[in-house]
């Protein structure tokens, strides 16, 4: 086994233990509307703690992928913190929601290049119910790693860019690719998808619908998440609402106002008491 494989085996076999061992708690459902034209997903595990079913949205045109967004977030709505559990989303939201339900029926997760350059990342399902959820529903172990960078990345330090068994897509820049050129010859299992330049996002997007990509989870950080939400490629937002106070002052995922509507709102219970999640839909305008 090569020392990546290695690191790779090791990274999963922490990230399952953690899921495996950690306790969620239900959540209690304040407001459902959800509509029927969402996608309603869950097994008896997920809808236990969940109170129900996740939905998600279908593409709104048959060229674009459907476009969620997951974030957690401080009272004060800060989601800058260099590591996010910090927010104090708890592990309900980690483990049910953001590292399970929001990405358990995408095709790709796609993250910004400061969420993967501190190393060993993977993004995916980690808990055996949501492991076993994603295979029930025809999809692959891992979702599509979707990396976005304007200014190039090191490709030797990152996981995810190492192993030839984990599908990539580095979304960049012309530029960005020349610089990463001799780089990316030597991994020749990433494709990469470059724009002229970053407003040529939603025909990057178009392109990834080409290649098979019908749901995308965006998990951070907050540049990619304007950038989408600027170009009107959102559908989904999935927030969770902390009652602490922590992250970097005036770190909001979003700085302007936001036309959404509200699908479903749902409570923390016992030690997660004060903890807010929200499922909106995002408007075109």
């Amino acid at each position: 086994m090569t020392e990546w494989a290695q690191r790779l085996a090791e990274f999963t076999a922490r990230k399952e233990h953690e899921a495996r061992v950690a306790v969620p708690h239900p959540l209690t459902t304040e407001i459902d509307r959800a509509t029927g034209d969402l996608k309603r997903i869950g097994n008896a595990w997920s809808e236990r703690f969940f109170g129900g079913s996740f939905c998600v949205s279908p593409p709104r045109s048959a060229d674009l992928p459907s476009t969620s967004l997951v974030f957690v977030r401080s009272r004060e709505g800060n989601t800058g913190a260099a590591d996010p559990e910090t927010l104090g989303g708890g592990a309900t939201d980690k483990h049910l929601i953001y590292e399970g339900l929001s990405r358990v029926a995408a095709d790709a997760v796609l993250a910004g290049a400061e969420t993967v350059r501190s190393g060993d990342l993977v993004f995916s399902v980690w808990h055996t119910e949501m492991v076993s959820l994603r295979s029930a529903l025809g999809y692959p172990r891992h979702p599509i790693q979707i990396v976005a960078t304007l200014g190039g990345l090191a490709l030797d330090r990152a996981l995810l860019f190492n192993v030839p068994a984990l599908r990539v897509i580095l979304l960049t820049v012309c530029e960005a690719e020349e610089r990463m050129r001799e780089a990316l010859a030597a991994r020749r299992w990433i494709t990469t998808l470059a724009m002229n330049q970053p407003a040529d996002l939603p025909h990057a997007c178009r392109t990834l619908r080409q290649w098979g990509v019908e749901r995308v989870s965006a998990v951070g950080g907050r540049t990619m998440a304007t950038a989408l939400l600027d170009a009107g490629l959102v559908q989904d937002l999935y927030l969770t609402t902390s009652p602490r106070s922590a992250g970097e002052p005036n770190t909001p995922f979003y700085p302007r106002p936001l036309r959404t509507d509200l699908v479903t709102r749902k409570h923390g219970s016992g030690p997660e008491a004060g903890v807010v999640f929200e499922h909106l839909r995002v408007g075109t305008t």
